[in-house]
């Protein structure tokens, strides 16, 4: 949203000004003597008037022509600044990431462009703040639902998260109403039903890369083996994305393979859409190869040594080794 303070006696061709700007505008006037105490109590993108001071980001103007260039100039800025943003948002939001989940996207950018208020459905754990990010690329409002919710928001678009089922979203001054909900809405709302992380899996090493390529900005190396990344997707993830980055940010503390495993299942906060003989075999796996890759590399590879280290037979160590892809 744009920003402008204009003198008093050029509303009416400021007006028409804005009729020809792809984009939103808030605007004020003054005139006279109030103009100082205008200039200083708000942020403003362009400014029709004296430069009474330097203001970071703020254009003054002193003509027409100069008035309906800057609009533009900071309209196409504003506009760059959220395509970069919906370009960062994609690359390093863990929600976001993965091929299954840009069809949810752009569904809901079809519905952000088509409806003037409609829902986010999802389960508890998924980021539904990224989505509305991506849509407005940030231009928005975002409140938690309670009983006396303002309806003077000065934005184009509200977000209202944790909304109940029935709720009617009160009339204010913006243009899009988004709802956050657990449930389906029981009026005749347009919804996006999110899927839970259970439901798209394929995203799942996408999702990592994601949480890693922050890890790298902050001048951390870590590297993740396939193995550990089957055991990530074959885990039924009942706390959906916010369950998911927490565990992974704990895994890469942790060094030993078994420990890595306890912090996938630690704190589990339900068992709906669990595959348990899957994750239990990949579990096991990647447990035992990692046991078995340390104790060739304790032993320089003298299989027997290995054996007695894992009181295993020389056959069996040998089966696991072929299987694994040790030998």
């Amino acid at each position: 949203m744009l920003r402008v303070l204009v003198r008093k006696d050029i509303v009416n061709v400021f007006k028409d000004m804005i009729t020809r700007i792809s984009h939103d505008v808030d605007w004020d006037l003054y005139e006279g003597e109030d103009y100082r105490d205008k200039v200083l109590a708000e942020k403003w993108d362009v400014i029709f008037g004296d430069r009474i001071l330097e203001i970071e980001d703020t254009l003054f103007v002193k003509s027409l022509n100069e008035l309906y260039l800057a609009l533009n100039y900071v309209a196409v800025k504003k506009e760059n600044e959220s395509l970069r943003a919906k370009f960062n948002l994609l690359l390093y939001t863990p929600e976001l990431q993965g091929a299954k989940i840009k069809s949810t996207l752009f569904k809901i950018q079809k519905f952000y462009n088509s409806y003037s208020v409609f829902a986010l459905v999802s389960e508890r754990g998924i980021h539904r703040h990224a989505y509305v990010d991506f849509v407005t690329g940030g231009n928005y409002v975002s409140l938690t639902y309670h009983e006396d919710l303002p309806v003077n928001i000065n934005s184009r678009t509200l977000f209202i998260d944790d909304a109940p089922s029935d709720f009617v979203p009160p009339r204010f001054s913006g243009e899009k109403v988004i709802l956050g909900m657990d449930s389906f809405p029981e009026r005749e709302v347009p919804f996006v039903v999110i899927p839970p992380l259970r439901e798209r899996k394929v995203d799942i090493p996408y999702m990592l890369d994601g949480i890693l390529r922050s890890l790298q900005l902050q001048g951390r190396t870590i590297k993740v083996d396939d193995d550990l990344i089957k055991a990530l997707t074959d885990y039924h993830w009942p706390g959906n994305t916010q369950e998911f980055i927490e565990k992974v940010y704990e895994i890469f503390t942790l060094k030993e393979p078994a420990e890595q495993m306890k912090a996938i299942v630690k704190d589990m906060s339900g068992t709906k859409g669990i595959d348990l003989k899957r994750f239990v075999e990949s579990v096991v796996e990647f447990v035992e190869k990692k046991m078995i890759e340390k104790a060739l590399e304790e032993s320089e590879g003298n299989r027997k040594k290995a054996c007695e280290i894992l009181k295993m037979n020389y056959k069996t160590l040998s089966y696991k080794m072929k299987k694994y892809g040790l030998s």
